[in-house]
This record gives structure tokens, C-alpha cells and sequence, in this order.
């Protein structure tokens, strides 16, 4: 059940008192695995999504924070065969000339925006693995579904199509992955208390599959959550964070460091969690600053020797 605001304070302050012509790809699977570290650091292109308005912006956005020392960035924004209005080959382009890896991106089916339950169409799982390996991603994640999806028979579409996913996903040395927000620590079947909650239900369903879970650290803690306690149940499901933070007041995204997650104690479960890329991320930040909330989130996170 939804918690409250102040709630999810005190149980977060609680739980964590204890812990051209043909394409090159900026980078391919291989390379990734080679050279790249869980210690090198990422964001989701999403923090700086205003200030992703043409090629030109796109370009000087990705120079700009890969000289504040991120390494790697986490696409989104994939439609009609385009990131953020520019082509495959052009973004691509974008990124290798701005020395920036892209292990994974989200990728987003029509039908989960939609307000209409239905049969997520298989058709799109080609353009997404086709565009995901043009970046040389290992990883295509599903990130969001409208909230009249979060049922059980919108769960169980998401389950078929996220199997299949990473069953063609699997082809290509690649796989498939779930991005959590908050709602999905709410129970499967609200009116009933005996209800699994509806991440359990994702994880179990998905257990021996080739899709991984991305977790937001951030959203499982907004929701009253402890992110230590996930990865210890379900060791090695989680590959990929997303690092954010928030004010003592919960409703409040700052930069990483700035606020009340105790990343110590996070990034102490990043080998049980079987963690190899994080990306920080700031979903809100105050007018056009999104730029400089990466700049302090990263020159924080270059103090700390557990991210390392």
C-alpha cells in the first residue's frame, strides 16, 4: 500500500541506519566489457532532456559532460526510428565524438503509454535491438508503463513481452531489462493484503529469463523501500542502478551526495547485486540547471572511494 510522504521519510531514515557508409558504434559489446568498469561514470541522458533540442545542443551537451568526467551515458527518447530527432547513425555519431559509451538505453512500446491494456505488439523488439546494437548497448530496458497497465493482467503482458525480448535480445549477446519507479512496490492485487507486491511478482516471473532489472534506487527508497534488502533477496538481478538522491522531505530530487540515501551502504551490495554500469540521474532539477546537477553529482561522486 502507498505510503505517505512523511512515512517513507522515517522508514527510509530507519531501514538505512543499518545499510557514414557503414556504421561503427561509439562502442560494441565486447569492447564495453573489455574496457569499462562499474566504477566509470554514467548518467541518463533523460537529467539533461532540455537541453536536448537539435543536433547542435546534442552535441555540445554530450562534450560538456563527458569533460566533467562521465564516461558513459544511458540512452532514451528512441522513436520513429530516431534518437531525440536525430538519426541512428547521426546520434551514434554524436556520442563517439564526444568519447561517450552507451552500454544500454530505454526503450519505450507504444502500447505502455497507452490508457488501453492490451498485447504489447512484438514488431517493435527488432527496431529496439536494431537501434540498441547500432550504439554497440548490451541492454534494451522497458522504463515505465501508465499507471492503467499496473494490474495484474497489465503485468503479465509486460512479463510475455519482456521474455520475448530478451529471448531475440538473447541472439545478439544482448538482454533485456525492467527500470522500476515506485508504483511497482505497491501489491499486485491492491484490495488484497495477501497480494504479492508487484516488483516480487516481476522478479519471480522472470527468474531464469534473459531480462535483468534495472533498479532505481531512488524510487525503491521513495516508496518505503530498502534497496539493500532487494538486492540481498534477489542476488545478481541487478546489473544496472540508477543513482539519484533525495531531500529529507522525500518529494525533493537534488544531486547525488546532497541528500539522504546513505550510498555507502548501497554500493557496499554492488558485487552481491551483480552490478557492472550505474548512471546518475536527476528526473527534476531547477530551471536549466539539469547541466550543473550533474556537475555536482559527479564531482561528489568522484570523492568517494566506494565508487571506485
Amino acid at each position: 500500500m502507498k505510503k505517505s510522504l512523511l512515512l517513507t521519510a522515517v522508514l527510509v531514515s530507519t531501514l538505512f541506519a543499518c545499510q557514414n557508409g557503414e556504421m561503427r558504434p561509439a562502442g560494441n559489446n565486447e569492447e564495453m566489457s573489455q574496457s569499462m568498469d562499474q566504477s566509470d561514470k554514467g548518467y541518463q541522458l533523460y537529467t539533461v532532456r532540455e537541453a536536448l533540442t537539435n543536433e547542435s545542443t546534442i552535441k555540445a551537451t554530450l562534450e560538456e559532460t563527458r569533460l566533467m568526467g562521465y564516461k558513459k551515458v544511458e540512452s532514451f527518447g528512441f522513436a520513429n526510428g530516431e534518437f531525440l530527432g536525430l538519426t541512428t547513425p547521426d546520434f551514434n555519431a554524436a556520442l563517439a565524438a564526444a568519447d561517450l559509451q552507451s552500454p544500454s538505453g530505454h526503450y519505450m512500446p507504444e502500447e505502455l503509454a497507452s490508457a488501453t491494456v492490451r498485447t504489447i505488439d512484438q514488431s517493435s523488439i527488432e527496431d529496439f535491438l536494431d537501434a540498441a546494437e547500432a550504439l554497440g548497448q548490451k541492454w534494451v530496458i522497458i522504463p515505465w508503463m501508465n499507471e492503467a497497465w499496473r494490474n495484474k493482467e497489465g503485468y503479465d503482458h509486460l512479463i510475455e513481452y519482456l521474455i520475448a525480448l530478451g529471448e531475440a535480445a538473447r541472439e545478439r549477446g544482448m538482454a533485456a531489462g525492467w527500470h522500476n519507479h515506485e508504483f511497482e512496490f505497491e501489491r499486485l492485487v491492491r484490495e488484497d493484503p495477501y497480494s504479492p507486491i508487484a516488483y516480487e511478482y516481476l522478479l519471480n516471473s522472470l527468474e531464469g529469463s534473459n531480462v535483468v532489472f534495472e533498479m532505481d534506487v531512488h524510487w525503491v527508497a521513495f516508496a518505503g523501500e530498502n534497496p539493500v534488502e532487494w538486492m540481498a533477496n534477489y542476488p545478481g538481478r541487478f546489473p544496472l542502478w540508477h543513482v539519484k538522491d533525495f531531500a529529507a522531505d522525500t518529494a525533493t530530487q537534488v544531486p547525488v551526495g546532497q541528500g539522504v540515501i546513505p550510498w555507502p551502504e548501497v554500493f557496499a551490495m554492488a558485487e552481491i547485486a551483480g552490478l557492472q554500469h550505474y548512471y546518475i540521474e536527476q528526473d527534476f532539477c531547477a530551471a536549466d540547471k539539469a547541466v550543473q546537477c550533474l556537475e555536482e553529482s559527479i564531482e561528489w561522486a568522484k570523492e568517494q572511494p566506494f565508487m571506485d
